[in-house]
């Protein structure tokens, strides 16, 4: 059905060395299902690209499936790519496919609230992150007037490097996907033991799925019921326990507007630019 090779499929924004086994277990569960349905041949798929550039790939007009995160979405990738929906993710701060992010301080700080970070120091994981950025701006806006609201803001590349960050002292505060709250609290319990939760952002559905506009309508549909079958049964039940996934959710890019609206409000209260 294709002129050129397909890339594997790939689920990489949560894709932690400590879950690289559950995650590469329920790609290949994916993958299977979408060749069956869609009469893909072991040559009509070829290796996901070895690069640090997700946003070039995730543009890649050979795109079969992979997983993104909504500030890109709404940015760099708008009009680029087919959203199909997004998991359904068994952890707090999470509701059907929606999420928000947590705010989080050291365990031994004396702050309670985001509030009480006026002045302080702070650490986000990217300038294209929803959760570590967006949100956090959002936020911030409702408390700071237009105003400069940190001393210092540091950028660390990763949720985890932010949660590290916080932890050995060199920030005061980050704002983490509860996904990835999740994950380290189960993976990682020596590191969040030195963390604690304040707060949460306001929600948006969790991180698109994500494929070609190579496909139709009708194929995209397809792969969508397809991805929500393999992310609800039992087949997948182990790897999905072990990375927090219990169902799926078909959707649509409009779905994702409450991104735009969140940096709009931010900008309408003058707060354009998290500082």
């Amino acid at each position: 059905m294709t002129d050129s090779p397909f890339l594997q499929v790939r689920l990489p924004m949560y894709d932690w060395p400590e879950v690289r086994d559950a995650t590469a277990e329920l790609e290949s569960a994916l993958q299977g299902a979408l060749s069956g349905v869609l009469g893909l041949a072991p040559g009509d798929l070829r290796a996901w690209p070895v690069t640090d550039d997700l946003e070039a790939v995730w543009r890649h007009p050979d795109l079969l499936l992979t997983q993104t995160c909504g500030y890109p979405l709404s940015h760099a990738l708008d009009g680029r790519v087919r959203v199909l929906g997004a998991p359904v993710y068994d952890a707090e701060g999470c509701d059907g496919p929606r999420y928000c992010s947590h705010l989080v301080v050291h365990s031994d700080s004396r702050f309670q609230s985001l509030d009480e970070l006026r002045g302080r120091r702070a650490v986000f994981n990217g300038s294209d992150s929803q959760s570590g950025m967006n949100a956090f701006r959002h936020a911030v806006a409702q408390l700071t007037s237009g105003r400069v609201f940190f001393s210092d803001l540091v950028q660390s590349g990763s949720h985890l490097g932010s949660m590290k960050a916080v932890a050995a002292g060199e920030a005061d505060v980050a704002c983490i996907d509860a996904v990835c709250w999740s994950l380290a609290r189960q993976e990682l319990p020596e590191l969040t033991a030195s963390l604690r939760a304040i707060g949460q952002t306001a929600s948006v559905p969790g991180l698109p799925f994500i494929t070609s506009l190579r496909f139709s309508d009708a194929e995209a549909d397809l792969i969508a019921d397809t991805v929500g079958e393999v992310l609800t049964g039992p087949e997948t039940a182990k790897s999905r326990e072990r990375l927090g996934i219990r169902g799926f959710s078909k959707l649509n890019v409009s779905d994702y507007s409450g991104i735009l609206a969140m940096e709009s409000q931010a900008a309408a209260l003058g707060y354009p630019e998290l500082a």
